[in-house]
């Protein structure tokens, strides 16, 4: 009998024990779980395109988004730039990359900044960006695409008269992989600084694949709304392509931000588009990059080795600025130096350049931090 109590008082301590144990665990784990989310930082690549009493803000997603996919974005609108004090005149929130401000003042400007948050709360709210309803001018009209059958895409519109209350700079034509706003799904771009120019091109998208292409004008104060709706094509068809059912409201659905690209230089014909990467060829050598007022000047030599593929041409890339915008020029095999212009002053730019072959690209020259003067 004796020796069962012993065995019952046993067993009842362990039993005690394990459970102080596993309450300890549980509270612990409670109070401060290793997975637990963190706020996200700033949204990246915000931009705002004005048009009458509205405005499509778009951006990308934050760099760091706390441990969690899925975020919640507010986009808020002031009459005075912030950091204020002052209350936000309007908002917006979404899953998305995009949404769409209204009841704005043609001819006001405004300020807008978008704050990412998850479980654990807002982050950061991103740099402001200001715009200006009614200013930008109108988009472009008559816009529609056509393809050649190794996927070169050529995107027309007719030019417009005039950028609104801005002075003009240049077309941007984008195409994305769906006809709605805001999804994510921005793929290309390609871009003229002649206001009478009607067309560019667009390469290093995949053959066979269902693109939707839009258009709309920068001026100098800032971008106007694209072209409405987007207009469907499929890449490496030569037919001509149909029209998409206009959405109840087009705006671009931008994963990264709209650039810029400036005219390669004088006499010099612009290398296609890529679709991969070339890594048996040596990217550009002797890259070197001089400040400019406002521009930069970018130089370099051949690569020592392609892995047996032809030269097109070059090209260089300019990252940052406004908006982080990329500026980009190109070039043909037998060029060896372009400038890079329009430029923001006393601007940190990240240069990088690049062998364009026939399909493919070289790996990334070595990368350079240049800030351009005023």
């Amino acid at each position: 009998m004796s020796r069962m109590r012993v065995l019952s008082f046993s067993t009842k301590v362990i039993v005690c024990t394990l459970s102080a144990f596993l309450i300890s665990i549980f509270i612990i784990s409670e109070t401060a779980p290793s997975w637990a989310a963190t706020a996200p930082s700033a949204p990246q690549y915000v931009e705002a395109m004005a048009d009458t009493n509205q405005a499509a803000v778009t951006w990308e997603a934050p760099s760091s988004t706390g441990g969690e996919t899925l975020l919640n974005y507010t986009v808020r609108v002031w009459t005075i730039p912030p950091p204020t004090s002052s209350a936000v005149f309007a908002t917006c929130t979404t899953t998305q990359y995009g949404c769409i401000v209204t009841g704005l003042a043609s001819g006001t400007t405004y300020y807008v900044d978008v704050i990412a948050s998850n479980s654990a709360g807002p982050g950061a709210p991103s740099a402001a960006k200001a715009m200006t309803p009614g200013g930008a001018g109108k988009a472009p009209s008559n816009v529609s695409a056509s393809s050649d059958n190794k996927g070169l895409l050529t995107v027309r519109w007719t030019p417009i008269t005039n950028a609104g209350t801005g002075v003009f700079s240049w077309y941007t034509a984008e195409v994305f992989t769906s006809p709605d706003i805001s999804i994510g799904s921005y793929s290309g771009f390609c871009t003229e600084s002649n206001i009478s120019a009607s067309s560019c091109l667009i390469g290093g998208l995949k053959l066979g694949a269902t693109y939707y292409a839009q258009v709309r004008i920068y001026s100098s104060i800032g971008s106007g709304f694209p072209s409405s709706p987007r207009f469907k094509v499929v890449v490496g068809a030569t037919a001509a392509p149909s029209a998409t059912p206009k959405p109840p409201q087009a705006t671009p659905g931008s994963s990264v931000a709209p650039s810029t690209t400036s005219k390669p230089t004088s006499g010099v014909k612009a290398t296609p588009g890529a679709t991969g990467v070339a890594v048996s060829s040596q990217p550009p050598q002797q890259v070197k990059v001089a400040s400019l007022s406002k521009a930069l000047r970018i130089s370099w030599s051949q690569p020592k080795y392609t892995g047996g593929l032809k030269i097109l041409g070059y090209r260089a890339d300019a990252l940052g600025g406004s908006g982080k915008l990329i500026h980009e020029c190109r070039t043909s095999a037998k060029i060896f130096a372009c400038t890079i212009k329009n430029l923001e002053a006393k601007q940190v730019y990240t240069v990088a350049v690049y062998v364009v072959f026939s399909g493919k690209e070289s790996p990334s020259s070595k990368i350079f931090r240049v800030i351009t003067k005023s």
